[in-house]
């Protein structure tokens, strides 16, 4: 982890304890600064007044600010692909797969799919689903519905939230300029910072086994063919972004193959 994902997690864990000042929010920003420069030299004292500003204010976001910044995020990354027509079959194929799934923790499940030959699938913390028509290409039914559970894990088990709070106060406190526009949303550049931070952030392995299960217990109350979330592995081993911040295939296919046998010597289909 760099000084810059460093300082965020320490201004988060300070957060949580309702123990933020001013002087921690400084310590923090200093630290991330620094990543940034290279060198307290290089840093304009009012650019540093001012990112320390964005920072103290950053550092007590709400989940319902993080819900109105992923609506945003979500729309943004909607207008830079193509996104399926109502009308499609890979529109209808989603659908039809991922009814039993229309919510969760109360926040209601909208699916989409983008246009494009990568093997991809996220979910953002407002409840958008997106899958990228090259992962439905190679998947089946069940290892599809596999891949999209373990996504809406991540925000069910608040992974999404804990990753945009961490890019939101990395953005803050590398922005000279306000986070926030007069009409109380995230300015053009902020965001292009924010997805940038989140881009380059990863869940952590405990958080990618989590998912998983998730996604594997969607399987299995639905009566779905749990080694679907097996299969599914080999098919995207070498595919890049889906493994890119995922712990390796062996690791998770163990873990998974250890869970499918537990469920069957319980009997719980």
């Amino acid at each position: 982890m760099g000084a810059c994902a460093k300082g965020a997690q320490y201004v988060l864990a300070l957060n949580r304890k309702n123990v933020m000042s001013k002087k921690h929010a400084l310590i923090a920003l200093l630290s991330l600064l620094l990543c940034v420069g290279g060198c307290v030299g290089r840093i304009n004292t009012q650019n540093l007044v001012k990112a320390s500003a964005n920072l103290y204010q950053s550092a007590s976001i709400t989940d319902a600010q993080l819900i109105s910044m992923s609506v945003q995020l979500r729309n943004k990354e909607d207008r830079q692909y193509q996104v399926a027509p109502p009308n499609s079959p890979y529109t209808k194929r989603l659908n039809k797969l991922m009814a039993r799934l229309q919510s969760v923790n109360g926040i209601p499940l909208t699916y989409k799919v983008y246009m494009t030959k990568a093997i991809n699938a996220n979910a953002a913390a407002n409840g958008s689903v997106r899958v990228f028509s090259g992962l439905m290409d190679i998947m089946t039914d069940d290892e599809l519905r596999f891949v999209i559970g373990h996504e809406i894990g991540h925000v069910a088990n608040g992974h999404v939230k804990k990753r945009l709070r961490t890019a939101y106060l990395t953005a803050a406190a590398r922005s000279a300029a306000g986070i926030y526009s007069p009409a109380g949303t995230i300015t053009n550049s902020a965001l292009g910072s924010i997805a940038e931070a989140f881009i380059n952030s990863q869940y952590s392995q405990s958080q990618e086994l989590e998912a998983d299960a998730y996604g594997l217990k969607f399987l299995r109350d639905n009566g779905y063919n749990l080694q679907a979330a097996v299969s599914c592995m080999g098919k995207l081993k070498g595919s890049g972004g889906f493994f890119s911040t995922h712990p390796s295939s062996k690791e998770r296919i163990q873990k998974l193959q250890k869970q499918i046998n537990e469920f069957s010597s319980k009997k719980h289909f």
